[in-house]
């Protein structure tokens, strides 16, 4: 979702209320990290909702969307979980669990009724989050071989990457991240400095 060195994902959590003859649906989008995640956020729902009709669910993770799920929990096959699914994928983010909360009206709303009603909850509690752009970065470990550290911070403003590790001792590595569109660009800069040492290998350091 976007490219090999970003991704797309919501940036807060959300709640939307859609009614459809009687029934309530509760929609709730969240960000998240990990499954862990994922079942936090279905536990506390079900805490919050101990005697709702349904919590149908679906997610993404991965950065590349790999890992999903959709979950009708007792709707018929199909009707809950995967147009939650497709709301999420139609965003085209990850990292994203989408729940939505059923309370039943006393008035069935078939199939195609259901598809439409968890489509919309899913959808719209979406809507009301925004869509953020990550872009990857990568680790790199660089010192001064003369110990003049000073350089590495002077160095760190000119060509833009950060420094995340500080060495404990003169002449140790700095621990910097960049984004990964930039890394050959920056890995060629060092390289061509007097007296700098720069690699990718963390066992190396």
């Amino acid at each position: 979702m976007e490219s090999q060195f970003s991704f797309k994902s919501i940036d807060k959590t959300s709640e939307y209320l859609h009614k459809d003859r009687g029934s309530k649906f509760y929609g709730y989008a969240y960000p998240v990290s990990s499954l862990t995640d994922v079942k936090d956020y279905l536990d506390a729902l079900k805490e919050l909702y101990p005697d709702a009709s349904h919590i149908c669910y679906a997610y993404i993770l991965g950065i590349e969307g790999e890992e999903y799920r959709a979950n009708d929990d007792g709707e018929p096959s199909n009707s809950a979980g995967q147009p939650i699914l497709r709301e999420i994928k139609s965003k085209e983010v990850t990292f994203t669990l989408v729940a939505v909360v059923r309370y039943f009206g006393g008035k069935k709303l078939g199939v195609a009724g259901l598809i439409d009603a968890y489509g919309t909850a899913a959808r719209e509690a979406l809507n009301l989050t925004n869509v953020k752009t990550t872009v990857l970065q990568k680790t790199l470990w660089i010192r001064h071989l003369g110990a003049k550290d000073f350089q590495v911070y002077e160095y760190a403003n000119r060509l833009g990457y950060s420094i995340v590790e500080t060495p404990n001792i003169p002449g140790g590595f700095f621990r910097i991240q960049i984004p990964f569109p930039e890394v050959d660009a920056l890995m060629n800069a060092l390289e061509s400095l007097p007296n700098f040492d720069v690699t990718d290998n963390s066992s190396s350091v």
